[in-house]
């Protein structure tokens, strides 16, 4: 073959890998043996996927390509300058763009394979038969979890089913009960082809939710809990995931809860919760309805915020380093920098979810400016801009007098940037205080992150929560250059340092 025609060949084969790989075009290079040309794919470090997507590809290549079984992986010999610029760096970018939003969907071919635990451990606990509310703010893991367990049934081959309930964000007690049941006897009628379960089906579909109220859908109890008892013995116990009940009004939490647990509630039906808790009441005190934890369901925290840095290093660098691994590279420091790890911390508040979101970002920002990895920098240019982003989020889950708590967020800009000019302080511990209550909103929605949940700076009595206002309120802006940050590598803070913290003083 003439050359211009070997290296169309090698093209081919190139090209049929990089589709399978997200587009991502991949180097490589042909090296002349005496039996012939062969076709070297370059990456910084292979892997089983790698290969197997490789495999994949050979029976796609026409028999007439010289490199249909003449073509391997290989490690670069030398390490790039331009490490930002490699193919397997841009494949990252597009793997943590895709990894932010995760559901029932999400690496539905390898989410066991890819999935990183839990920096508690919670996975051994989410697959038990019981019921579990996951608490964590936003990016914290929660639906991760849920998914974990979600995955493990499918491996069992028990039943599950999900529910997604942004979809109710805006609807009444009896809408959403009623379409909830719709979802799950719909899809367990399908699975078990239960002629009950089909008659019921049929039912709940022509219902009205007009007509409908809680007494009437809790007579129905007795004629769900038969049918499902029949896939219970068929297939055994039956999942039932509920992700981000928060997002539904809270004054209904409890009432829906209610309406499920009434059917599952010693039925070998279990129900697994995701939700903010801040934002979440699955007990209503006043009328003893919903979920009582520790009696009705367990609850399981992934938001450590800021009280154990070290350990949220580990856990975010472990996340990275799989993303990475997967994409080719050798770990994630390969592409970053000395310090940004540990910065990557701080701004992303421990949070999973915006680190991976904000070492994304920060990628494209270091290559823009020319970098060969990424930078502090890039970091908080990265930080300033999810800061923004986060503000124009906060319709989504902010709750109560929105103007109130905006203002007790620039109080807290101002004592903090301009006149302490420190990024860390104290607020009291006070439930009847207006600063301590819209302080517990902000935390919630990621603008506080919290460091300590309680000490005793000076008079006994009197107990203060340290917190760290978000990072992107301030980095990366000429005017609060002279900010004194807390700690800069991540690590437990001391009591020590906690009492010399500024006091916000509170209404």
């Amino acid at each position: 073959m003439k050359e211009a025609e070997i290296h169309a060949a090698a093209e081919k084969v190139v090209s049929q890998l990089s589709k399978r790989l997200n587009l991502i075009a991949l180097d490589h290079c042909i090296k002349d043996r005496p039996d012939g040309p062969y076709l070297i794919i370059e990456v910084a470090k292979p892997n089983e996927r790698l290969y197997r997507a490789l495999n994949e590809t050979l029976p796609e290549i026409s028999e007439e390509n010289p490199f249909k079984e003449r073509v391997t992986l290989s490690s670069r010999k030398k390490n790039p300058p331009d490490r930002l610029g490699l193919p397997e760096t841009q494949l990252l970018k597009a793997e943590l763009s895709e990894s932010l939003t995760v559901d029932r969907h999400t690496y539905t071919d390898n989410f066991l394979d890819r999935y990183i635990k839990s920096v508690f451990g919670y996975e051994d606990q989410i697959v038990t038969a019981s019921n579990y509310i996951v608490y964590g703010r936003r990016g914290s893991g929660k639906s991760s979890l849920l998914a974990y367990a979600m995955h493990q049934c499918k491996q069992k081959s028990e039943p599950y089913v999900w529910i997604d309930m942004q979809v109710y964000s805006q609807m009444g007690r009896v809408e959403i009960t009623l379409d909830i049941l719709r979802e799950i006897i719909g899809h367990l009628a399908k699975l078990s082809k239960s002629t009950n379960l089909k008659s019921l089906h049929e039912q709940l579909a022509e219902a009205d939710p007009k007509e409908l109220n809680g007494k009437n859908i809790h007579s129905q109890i007795p004629n769900i809990k038969r049918a499902l008892a029949e896939v219970v013995k068929k297939f055994g116990n039956i999942s039932i995931f509920l992700d981000d009940l928060h997002v539904i009004n809270r004054s209904i939490q409890a009432l829906v809860l209610s309406d499920l647990y009434a059917f599952c509630r010693g039925n070998r039906c279990y129900l697994k919760i995701s939700g903010i808790e801040h934002f979440s009441r699955p007990w209503d005190v006043n009328q003893n309805i919903g979920l009582q934890a520790p009696h009705d369901a367990q609850v399981l925290k992934l938001d450590y915020n800021l009280t154990m840095p070290d350990k949220s290093r580990d856990h975010i660098k472990s996340i990275l380093d799989a993303h990475a691994k997967f994409c080719g590279l050798p770990e994630i420091s390969f592409i970053a920098g000395e310090g940004v790890l540990s910065r990557l911390v701080w701004v992303a508040a421990a949070v999973p979810r915006d680190a991976l979101n904000l070492f994304g970002q920060a990628i494209t920002k270091a290559s823009a400016q020319g970098q060969k990895r990424v930078s502090i920098t890039s970091v908080n240019a990265a930080a300033s801009e999810m800061a923004e982003q986060k503000m124009r989020d906060l319709g989504q889950d902010l709750r109560g007098e929105k103007e109130k708590i905006l203002s007790t967020l620039e109080d807290i800009k101002t004592f903090c940037i301009n006149a302490k000019k420190k990024n860390a302080f104290l607020v009291e511990i006070n439930s009847r205080g207006e600063t301590y209550k819209n302080v517990q909103e902000l935390i919630a929605l990621r603008l506080v992150h919290v460091l300590h949940e309680g000490i005793t700076p000076n008079e006994a009595g009197r107990r203060y929560q340290a917190l760290l206002l978000d990072y992107g309120f301030y980095v990366g802006i000429r005017a609060a250059k002279s900010v004194d940050l807390f700690q800069r590598d991540p690590k437990t803070p001391s009591a020590k340092e906690l009492r010399k913290l500024p006091i916000l003083d509170g209404k």
